[in-house]
This record gives structure tokens, C-alpha cells and sequence, in this order.
């Protein structure tokens, strides 16, 4: 049996040849993934484990597709797409099981209407909780990490595995999930709460964000906050406020951020995050760190 008769054995909702990854990115960039897949569930995406082990593929595992460059020449072998399967949300006491594939700010919003408080920084944060909790995803000073009561994988054996707060180590913008597995589903520890004032909350950070982040296709933030100056503010202050390169600028709203404005490809963005990065380094000194994440192949 060759690989594609592999994949239309494992998959029921099926895969695709050759996608493009704009299709699938924040930034609407990126070249084809060799094979697109759609797992249903937990036993599908371990079938597409032990398959890869067999056959030797690279694999890509793909949430919501921000804080993400795709390169123009995509990625080789295998992306799993972690989506609708993945997107659900119980309550369990003052905690809350979510799937992979669920959406941040739809967990903010659902923790809010439960009463249960801990979660309101993340509302309007764009990505899923996979990537969230990879990335110790954060804001306005809270962080996912501290919350995590359970994370459970899928490990490169293809085998299901339940890690306690003991087995994570979570830093800025890290952690030590990185490599483990698969992200399926995580238990959140929360506090009970006001239901009506944390609605308002959240209201209140989604708006903040608003206020402050541009509308235009971006991945967010492109890159850490040194310790004690965010980077932002160097970014804006080394002049690198409405720097394009092709139809890649850096946001006029929001320095830290580099904004598609219609038409730009992965080369124009990552050749104007090397131009920024040049810039801050020789006004201060300072050597930003990439936030967003940069895979796949040059054209």
C-alpha cells in the first residue's frame, strides 16, 4: 500500500495534496504542504504517527495557523491540521477540559459565562490552546502555563499520554512541550468568579486589543520583549515604524507587529524582520528574538 492509500485508509475527513498554506495562515502566506491532513480524532491522529514513524515523513502539526511564517516553498512531507475535532469545552468543577483545537478567546468567553475566573487575559488572543500552551501563550500579565492542571498527547510512539504540572516546564513565550507529542486536550485549574463582571472583562481586553493591534493579515507579535523594554517600543524607536519591503510594513498601529497589505510573500516578511532586527541592533545593541515561528522551504 503507497502513502496516499495510507492516508484514505486513516483519514475519514481525508486530506489534500499539494495545499497551499496561504490558505491556512494568519498572514495569508506560504507555499504547498506535500499532504494536508484532516484527523477526525485521537485514534486518527495516532494512526498518522505510527504511519509517519514507518515511512520516515517529517510532520508539521498546525493549530489556528498563527504566530507562524510559512516560507514560499512550503512544507515537505506531512501537516496535521488540529481543528474541528479538537474544538470543544466541558466543565469540570472549577475546571475546564478543552480540546486542542479550541479557539483562545472562545475559551475566555466560555470560562467568563461559567463564573470562573483566571482566563480573561485571553480573551481576543488569536490562535488555539495547542499552540497556546506550547508558546506559554500570554497577555496583560497573565499566562496559560500557571492555569495547566493536565495536558494530554499523542507521543511520537503514537501512544496517548497524560502529563501532570510536574512533567511541564513553562518560561516566557516556551515550554517545554515543544517536541513531546501532539497536543489533544488540557485541563484548566480556574477560580470561581462573578460571571456578569467577568463577561465585562473580557469585553474589556477585546477591546483593548482592538484598540491597539492592526486589522490587516499579521501573525501578531513578531518578536519577545526583552527583559525591561518591550519590543515594540525599540522597534518604533529605532524608526522602523512603516518599513515595507514589498507589500510587507511594519505596522503604523503597533510596531511589534508586521502587517500583509495585500499580495506579499514569506521572502518580503522574513527579509523585513532581518532589516528590524538589523535596525534595533545597531541603534541599541539590543538582539531581538523571532516570537513567530519559521518553517518550511525557500522557493
Amino acid at each position: 500500500m503507497n502513502l496516499e492509500q495510507e492516508l484514505s485508509r486513516i483519514l475519514r475527513g481525508g486530506y489534500k495534496k499539494d495545499e497551499p498554506m496561504s490558505l491556512h495562515t494568519s498572514w495569508r502566506v506560504g507555499g504547498p504542504a506535500d499532504y494536508y491532513l484532516y484527523p477526525a480524532d485521537r485514534e486518527e491522529l495516532k494512526e498518522i504517527v505510527r504511519l509517519q514513524r514507518r515511512a520516515g515523513l517529517p510532520l508539521f502539526v498546525l493549530g489556528n495557523g498563527t504566530n507562524l511564517l510559512v516560507r514560499d516553498g512550503g512544507i515537505r512531507g506531512l501537516v496535521v491540521h488540529i481543528g474541528e475535532p479538537f474544538n470543544y469545552i466541558r466543565r469540570e468543577g472549577v475546571m475546564l477540559r478543552a480540546g486542542a483545537g479550541t479557539p483562545l478567546t472562545l475559551l475566555a468567553q466560555r470560562a467568563a459565562e461559567e463564573g470562573l475566573r483566571g482566563l480573561g487575559f485571553a480573551a481576543g488572543i488569536p490562535g488555539s490552546l495547542g499552540g497556546a500552551l506550547v508558546m506559554n501563550a500570554g497577555a496583560f500579565g497573565g499566562y496559560i502555563g500557571p492555569l495547566v492542571a493536565e495536558v494530554v498527547i499523542i507521543s511520537p510512539e503514537g501512544e496517548e499520554v497524560r502529563l501532570a504540572p510536574e512533567d511541564i516546564v513553562f518560561g516566557y513565550r516556551q515550554s517545554n512541550l515543544s517536541g513531546r507529542g501532539i497536543i489533544v486536550e488540557a485541563l484548566l485549574k480556574l477560580k470561581e468568579g462573578d460571571a456578569e463582571a467577568l463577561k465585562e472583562e473580557v469585553a474589556c481586553y477585546q477591546a483593548e486589543r482592538r484598540r491597539r493591534h492592526p486589522t490587516q493579515p499579521s501573525a501578531g507579535s513578531v518578536f519577545r520583549n526583552p527583559p525591561g523594554n518591550p519590543a515594540g517600543r525599540l522597534v518604533e524607536a529605532a524608526g522602523g515604524k512603516g518599513l515595507s519591503i514589498g507589500a510587507a510594513r511594519v505596522s503604523e498601529k503597533h510596531a511589534n507587529f508586521i502587517v500583509n497589505m495585500g499580495g506579499a510573500s514569506a521572502r518580503d516578511i522574513e527579509a523585513l524582520i532581518e532589516l528590524v532586527r538589523q535596525r534595533v541592533k545597531e541603534k541599541f545593541g539590543v538582539g531581538l528574538e523571532t516570537e513567530v515561528r519559521i518553517v518550511g522551504e525557500e522557493r
